[in-house]
């Protein structure tokens, strides 16, 4: 009876400490991740040609309002085509819908429907710009020229960022307006083709992966490409994702009232990024 009561006593003892073990795992495994960096990309953010308002897509600001009110948005990327017409009263609308939200900054890589006077005087005098934001660096630029590519200036800024900062950051952002990996692009990479909303200025004497890629290829970061110029008509595709090695390809876009999306960019505290596809 003693030996019974002693094993017993035994497997007791042993099933407390398994329990205690569990709970513990669980505990581990459970605890939330906490997010140090919120950024949104949103392509063609006029919508649709067809029925633009003058502003804002409107289903737009309604995803906006609602990722501030969940999570925050500490920058917003406009990846062009933000206005159809470069009217001042055009960019003025758009510049009163964005800054009267809680979004602590917004840049615009520019498209062919963007650059003019009012928006290099008023709205944002640098078409290309690179900061360094949560450890990780953001490059906006310009390809809004013949071949999708940067011109020689831009290319140099490229250059002398990377350079400067690749060695110093976790992940690098990339965004522009055209797919430009989706003209010539290297047969290794094996990315997927599509037709973006526009061709213009497809052709031209060289392309970005001539003069600006080469400054990528080398690097060990985990790089993300984004353009927007996707998804203005229920016809046209809304989104592209593609990987090769370290390097990830996003395309998104709006207007067509079919596939419209955006990319929520998460950065957590022990710095994994999460790209988040969100459909309206």
């Amino acid at each position: 009876m003693k030996l019974f009561f002693g094993i017993m006593g035994s497997l007791i003892a042993f099933s407390i400490l398994l329990g205690c073990g569990n709970n513990e795992n669980l505990l581990e495994e459970e605890e939330p991740e906490i997010l140090a960096y919120s950024f949104v990309v949103a392509g063609h953010a006029y919508g649709n040609p067809d029925t633009y308002t003058s502003s804002v897509y409107p289903p737009l600001l309604i995803q906006l309002d609602s990722i501030i009110e969940h999570t925050g948005i500490q920058q917003l990327i406009l990846t062009g085509d933000v206005v159809a017409h470069p009217t001042p009263e055009n960019w003025e609308t758009v510049r009163t819908e964005i800054e009267e939200r809680k979004i602590e900054e917004w840049f615009i890589a520019p498209g062919n429907h963007d650059i003019s006077p009012y928006m290099d005087t008023v709205i944002q005098s640098k078409k290309y710009m690179a900061h360094v934001r949560a450890n990780n660096l953001f490059l906006i630029l310009n390809t809004s020229h013949p071949g999708w590519t940067v011109d020689s200036a831009q290319a140099v800024f490229i250059k002398n960022t990377l350079h400067k900062h690749a060695n110093e950051v976790d992940e690098i952002f990339v965004f522009s307006h055209q797919l430009w990996w989706e003209n010539q692009s290297p047969v290794e990479f094996k990315l997927d083709s599509l037709r973006p909303n526009s061709f213009a200025l497809l052709e031209g004497p060289s392309t970005f992966w001539d003069d600006a890629f080469p400054f990528f290829n080398d690097l060990e970061n985990e790089i993300y490409f984004f353009a927007g110029d996707m998804g203005c008509h229920f016809s046209l595709p809304g989104y592209y994702e593609d990987h090769h090695k370290n390097f990830h390809f996003y395309g998104s876009g709006m207007g067509g009232a079919v596939e419209d999306n955006l990319l929520h960019g998460k950065i957590y505290q022990d710095g994994h990024v999460e790209i988040e596809r969100i459909d309206f």
